[in-house]
């Protein structure tokens, strides 16, 4: 949703074409693309995008174009084909495999090299991120909610009750274990092979300096709104912690705020995509998708909250 994608196949080679969208921006995506070359020259086991080098310049993997339709400049980028199919989690024993994956993905990040500074702040600095979806804007459309999210007024109004002390509960976060994260680990961002097992990690664009827990936070938040049973979200939520914890020892400090992680990784998507409605990008159904997500998790973790925190244990 946040890029333009197209499949280019030369000399019987394939390859992607990305031309970036939301992410339109010199900055990001020099970070992007020094994270997936340091992955490169790593011991991680697991595929990552691959850009290819400008024909005239080497050391470039991306270019600047213009938009015919829109006389807009876009940049663009051409990547290295990865085979392999977004998984479709049929079993919560595929969750473990996800979990192994993003653990494997932590501890190689802890300690890649880098030398740019990341664009966009922690998670757990939402003030910063949405200049557009301030958390006090977001507050004032739950009290009064424009035309294009009447759709889902009674949701806005329901989390009004609850937003407040969510931010409060992001403050003091920032002496928690931080390190690189990629951000945005979920069934779109990876590639299974034809075993079902995970092959490939694709997109890094969200790639920055964040909370060492927000990596498997970010996955489970996207388990509790998936269309299984309740017996089935939770033998993959517990897949996917023993798979990452595999990985990565977490300290009891960290364990501890996920329930409040999870919340916000849902929070942090509303205003991304109440920011793309005010921008134009999206049409409101987006944003009125995101909002019901979101008062359906705050739902989910009021009735067990509990239960979450004795599986971490």
């Amino acid at each position: 949703m946040n890029n333009s994608t197209f499949m280019v196949e030369i000399d019987q080679g394939c390859y992607v074409l990305r031309q970036y969208e939301t992410h339109n921006d010199l900055m990001k995506i020099a970070f992007e693309h020094e994270v997936l070359a340091a992955l490169s020259r790593s011991d991680f086991e697991l595929h990552v995008p691959a850009p290819v080098n400008l024909p005239d310049n080497k050391d470039a993997t991306f270019l600047v174009v213009q938009d015919r339709s829109s006389g807009r400049s876009k940049i663009v980028t051409l990547f290295h084909y990865r085979v392999g199919h977004n998984p479709v989690w049929n079993t919560p024993e595929q969750l473990s495999g996800l979990g192994k994956a993003a653990g494997k993905l932590s501890s190689v990040m802890a300690s890649l090299p880098i030398s740019l500074a990341p664009v966009y702040p922690p998670y757990y600095q939402i003030q910063e991120a949405y200049p557009l979806c301030s958390p006090e804007k977001l507050l004032q459309l739950c009290t009064s909610p424009p035309d294009t999210l009447m759709a889902c007024a009674d949701d806005l109004q329901n989390l009004k009750v609850v937003l407040p002390d969510l931010f409060d509960t992001l403050r003091g976060m920032e002496v928690l274990p931080h390190q690189l994260v990629h951000g945005d680990l979920n069934a779109s961002n990876v590639l299974a092979d034809s075993q079902e097992g995970i092959c490939a990690i694709l997109d890094f664009e969200f790639a920055t300096w964040d909370l060492r827990v927000m990596e498997l936070a970010v996955p489970m938040s996207d388990l509790l709104t998936m269309d299984k049973e309740e017996a089935w979200v939770w033998a993959a939520l517990e897949g996917l912690i023993q798979g990452f914890r595999q990985q990565v020892s977490l300290e009891p400090k960290e364990l501890s705020v996920i329930p409040e992680l999870i919340l916000l990784r849902s929070l942090d998507v509303v205003m991304h995509f109440i920011s793309r409605l005010f921008e134009g990008t999206d049409e409101p159904e987006v944003a009125v998708q995101q909002i019901r997500k979101l008062r359906e998790r705050v739902h989910w973790m009021k009735v067990n909250e509990e239960r979450l925190r004795e599986l971490l244990i």
